[in-house]
C-alpha cells in the first residue's frame, strides 16, 4: 500500500513504511495513527523542537511554508483521521485509511522528493 518516496530521512522513511505495512495487513487504525505521527516527524526534521504539542508541530509546518494554504485542507484530513484513530474506539475503515495514506504520501513527496530530485539534477559534475 502506498508508493515509494525517495529522499526521505531515515526516521521518516521508517515511519512511512510502517504506515504502509500496517495498511497492507489491514491494520487500518494503526496506519492512520502512523500517518498522524509522520506529521510530527516532519515538523521536527524541519526544525521544530522535540517534545512540543501536536498543534505546535502543525503550526510549525504551516509557518515555515511546508504546508501551503492549498494543502491545509488535506493535511487536516491526516490530522483529523489520525485523531479519530488515536482517540476514538471504532476502528478505522479501509477507504478512510487508504485516503489518509495517500495524503501522507503526497505530503512526503512535496516536502522531500522534489528537494531530493533537485539535488540530483543540479549536482555539478
Amino acid at each position: 500500500m502506498g508508493g515509494e518516496v525517495a529522499g526521505l530521512p531515515q526516521k521518516i522513511d521508517q515511519a512511512y513504511n510502517e504506515a504502509r505495512a500496517c495498511a497492507g495487513v489491514n491494520a487500518f487504525t494503526a496506519a492512520e495513527m502512523m500517518c498522524r505521527k509522520i506529521l510530527m516527524h516532519i515538523a521536527v526534521d524541519k526544525g521544530a523542537a522535540d517534545g512540543k504539542s501536536f498543534a505546535f508541530y502543525l503550526s510549525h509546518l504551516a509557518d515555515q511554508g511546508y504546508v501551503t494554504p492549498p494543502m491545509r485542507g488535506w493535511v487536516d484530513v491526516i490530522r483529523s483521521h489520525g485523531n479519530i484513530a488515536v482517540h476514538e474506539i471504532p476502528p478505522s475503515d479501509k477507504d478512510r485509511a487508504l485516503g489518509t495514506l495517500i495524503f501522507t504520501e503526497q505530503l512526503l513527496r512535496m516536502v522531500y522528493l522534489m528537494e531530493h530530485l533537485a539535488a540530483q539534477y543540479t549536482a555539478q559534475p
